[in-house]
């Protein structure tokens, strides 16, 4: 099935006048205000593209007084955290982190030296030991334990 939609006379004439009005108007157009477009000198024309330049940078340059105010703020804002100021900034703290950090290098390096001298102290103790034993026990051997036990 198919349908069709009912196309009243009013509508029909409608389009008709509009594509009239249209065609008139592009008539109209060529016929007297392109010829006085034509003939203005092409001075005219540049002087006329030179105000409206003019106006558009001025109107870009309004916001500038607020973007200059904008900048303005987050420099301070920068400036404050790069700069020391007795303990706010960014500037003093990393200063406080690398003092910490130097601290606990230093504290660091003297744990290493006093492991190191362990070790030492270990290795030396333990030589001790083993001649204590030999001297209390000359006699006493493991294989000789392992045959009375066993």
């Amino acid at each position: 099935m198919s349908t069709v939609a009912a196309v009243n006379v009013e509508e029909v004439a409608a389009a008709i006048g509009s594509a009239v009005a249209a065609g008139f108007g592009a008539w109209l157009f060529a016929k007297k205000v392109w010829p006085v477009l034509r003939g203005i000198p092409s001075g005219v024309l540049a002087f006329a593209r030179g105000v409206i330049t003019a106006a558009q940078v001025l109107d870009s340059v309004k916001g500038l007084p607020a973007f200059i105010e904008r900048t303005d703020a987050a420099m301070a804002q920068v400036h404050h955290e790069l700069h020391p100021n007795h303990g706010t900034s960014m500037n003093d703290a990393l200063r406080r982190t690398e003092a910490a950090v130097e601290t606990l290098t230093a504290t660091s390096l003297r744990l290493e030296e006093g492991v190191a001298g362990l070790h030492v102290k270990y290795e030396e103790l333990a030589a001790v030991d083993d001649r204590l034993w030999s001297t209390l026990e000359p006699d006493c051997d493991d294989d000789d334990e392992e045959e009375t036990n066993g």
